[in-house]
């Protein structure tokens, strides 16, 4: 299967992060396409994964950014472990509030096909034959992500944000670490540390240690090296290439 692996935003790997309200002009447009290679034990090419703002819809009356991430595992990593992996969000422009998330995830044995739909004016979600009340301004995981992109990070600070996937609703803390110089395949980079604390994710994505994410220290606050701790052992992500129309 020549297929390579991606990051489900668990990695989701994984991947975020944040408080919830306002946002400031976002530093991302329609047409960014970033993509990472994935490696497992940091020796074992895994696969690629693929994070890119496709387009903006109107959706329930909001204005809304489409995202998608994608992962597929390389050929080795395929042999004993496959993963092909799409994640589909929608969320407001202005306020970054879910309107929906859609995910469907084959990894090894495991198989998970979700649709969730955010009513963020009534404070609903709901999934499957479930409705439940949620935080103001609910995120799903990806969506968050973004979000924090467009603050102001500062070393020493804790950022939270309120994260709904359907069955639970709850807000999550997110730590900024430090600022630290990276190379990845794509270049060099400038960057500030983060520190989400997301406990609980689906599939091989399902956090049992720590997650760090290393974003760009300029406007774009561009996600260049993502660590973590899976079901399955370490798993980083490193920016191989990016785009922007």
């Amino acid at each position: 299967m020549n297929r390579v692996m991606r990051v489900s935003p668990a990695v989701g790997l994984v991947l975020v992060l944040f408080i919830v309200g306002m946002a400031a002009a976002a530093p991302f447009n329609v047409g960014e396409r970033l993509v990472f290679t994935i490696s497992w034990t940091n020796v074992i090419e895994a696969g690629v994964a693929v994070m890119e703002v496709v387009d903006t819809i109107t959706f329930n009356g909001h204005e809304c950014y489409h995202l998608v991430s994608t992962t597929e595992s390389a050929p080795v990593f395929s042999s004993f472990f496959y993963v092909k992996d799409r994640i589909d969000v929608y969320f407001d422009v202005d306020t970054y509030a879910s309107l929906k998330y859609e995910k469907h995830l084959r990894e090894g044995d495991y198989q998970s096909d979700v649709v969730v739909y955010y009513d963020p004016d009534n404070k609903l979600v709901a999934r499957e034959e479930k409705l439940i009340r949620t935080l103001e301004n609910a995120m799903d995981v990806m969506t968050a992500f973004y979000w924090v992109r467009s603050q102001d990070l500062t070393v020493g600070n804790t950022f939270y944000f309120n994260h709904c996937d359907g069955k639970t609703s709850k807000t999550i803390d997110v730590k900024v670490l430090k600022t630290e110089t990276v190379t990845v395949p794509a270049g060099t980079f400038d960057c500030i540390c983060v520190e989400p604390n997301l406990a609980e994710t689906e599939g091989i994505f399902k956090q049992s240690g720590r997650i760090w994410i290393w974003l760009t220290n300029d406007s774009r606050h561009m996600p260049v090296l993502m660590k973590s701790s899976i079901a399955i052992g370490d798993i980083n992500a490193r920016l191989a290439s990016y785009s922007s129309e």
